[in-house]
């Protein structure tokens, strides 16, 4: 029986893709990289993250640099997000069962935080966790299970992207797969999750059939 659930944050918990997009053209034109068009959405949705690198000519030296000024441009935009629909009453209910999930996400502790204050859901989350690792978030998700003293099968893992369930299947942690957020659902299918939901009500009833 699980008995902790990580939920991943961008494109799982909040729908910050269009935001992303604008964040990384501003710093595109800056560095004269590719631009993202509407009409490239769907490809890239469709391609790993070193993929989606290679095609739009990020040198990967930059990355981690464009990764810490991402993110200080995120902060400025944060109150113009919103929570995926649904996944509010997902949370409310699992709290209600005494369930109190936590958060495991590359994007910075205080950028959640605020979110979740103005969405008055801080309190439905038992923790908070920035990921130091983009492309190896296995490390993050193998430092919880040790701080926790848990098993990977006493854990269940929520998020949108290939690189969450490959990082998953190294541990052994069970996966489950949402196709709302920034991967499509044929790329999520291809690492072969555990489970894929398609609305935050299938997932409510995943969850509460493993917890």
């Amino acid at each position: 029986m699980v008995k902790h659930i990580l939920f991943d944050f961008d494109g799982t918990l909040v729908d910050s893709r269009a935001l992303l997009v604008k964040l990384y053209n501003e710093m595109a034109a800056q560095h004269q990289f590719r631009m993202i068009r509407d009409q490239d959405l769907a490809l890239l949705r469709s391609l790993s993250i070193s993929e989606r690198v290679t095609r739009l000519g990020v040198p990967v030296l930059q990355i981690p640099k464009l990764v810490i000024a991402g993110k200080q441009l995120y902060q400025d935009h944060i109150r113009t997000l919103h929570v995926v629909p649904g996944m509010k009453d997902v949370v409310a209910k699992l709290s209600a069962q005494g369930i109190r999930s936590s958060i495991l996400s590359s994007n910075s502790e205080s950028n959640i935080r605020t979110l979740l204050k103005s969405n008055r859901m801080e309190s439905s989350f038992k923790e908070i966790i920035s990921a130091k690792h983009l492309f190896g978030k296995h490390h993050s998700i193998r430092k919880v299970m040790k701080q926790w003293g848990t098993s990977p099968s006493r854990m269940i893992y929520v998020g949108d992207e290939l690189r969450d369930i490959e990082a998953c299947q190294k541990l052994g942690v069970p996966i489950v797969a949402v196709t709302w957020g920034y991967d499509s659902p044929r790329l999520l299918l291809s690492g072969k999750p555990d489970y894929v939901v398609n609305s935050p009500g299938e997932l409510l009833k995943t969850l509460l059939t493993l917890v």
